[in-house]
């Protein structure tokens, strides 16, 4: 319910008007009126009345003209019954339990969780997918993973993946490479192949 500061009885009274029919609400109209005007945006009350339109004959609904500090005028809504400012919502502050705040926390634990995984296969991906354009001509080739693999550090939202592959050189002997590729997601994927020594390949 509105909160009615001292400072909103100085509503005057000759400003607010109902028809005939509608006369046994004009406490809840002052009432009505008095919400409004405690609102920060409602300077001063200009007028007031039922709105029939809106208004159910026991669910009545108020329309308050409204001054702002810049001057302009608004129509401010308010609820007959529960004297609500409808126009302008009156946050209310919710004070959680310790049971909802530990239940908030471990939400919000699995929400960056989940946000970091999928994030990391994001730039795996980017890597793979630099990695395979580069060899694309070569021959021979092995690669040493499958799918997603763990990166080796990330630091600053930037991953870096060790990538394992063989090739062979044009005579057919083998090559053993480490591809070490950096990504933030923003910029392309930073390459460096060097040599492997072999038997050194993580699968």
């Amino acid at each position: 319910m509105a909160f009615i500061s001292p400072s909103s009885w100085a509503v005057e009274e000759n400003r607010l008007w109902l028809p005939v029919k509608y006369q046994g609400l004009y406490l809840p109209l002052k009432r009505a009126a008095q919400a409004a005007e405690s609102l920060d945006r409602c300077t001063k009350v200009l007028q007031g009345t039922i709105d029939r339109e809106q208004s159910k004959p026991d669910h009545p609904i108020f329309r308050i003209l409204c001054k702002q500090d810049s001057g302009l005028t608004y129509n401010e809504m308010v609820d007959g019954l529960t004297m609500e400012t409808l126009t302008t919502i009156i946050p209310v502050e919710v004070v959680l339990t310790p049971e909802e705040l530990e239940q908030q926390r471990i939400a919000e634990e699995k929400r960056l969780t989940e946000e970091r995984e999928a994030n990391k296969k994001r730039l795996f991906k980017l890597c793979d997918q630099a990695l395979k354009a580069e060899a694309e001509f070569m021959t021979g080739l092995h690669w040493y993973y499958e799918g997603f693999i763990e990166p080796e550090s990330v630091e600053d939202d930037v991953a870096l993946f060790a990538l394992d592959f063989d090739a062979t050189n044009p005579d057919g002997k083998p090559l053993q490479y480490r591809a070490y590729c950096s990504a933030d997601g923003i910029a392309p994927p930073k390459l460096r192949i060097k040599k492997r020594p072999a038997n050194t390949a993580k699968d």
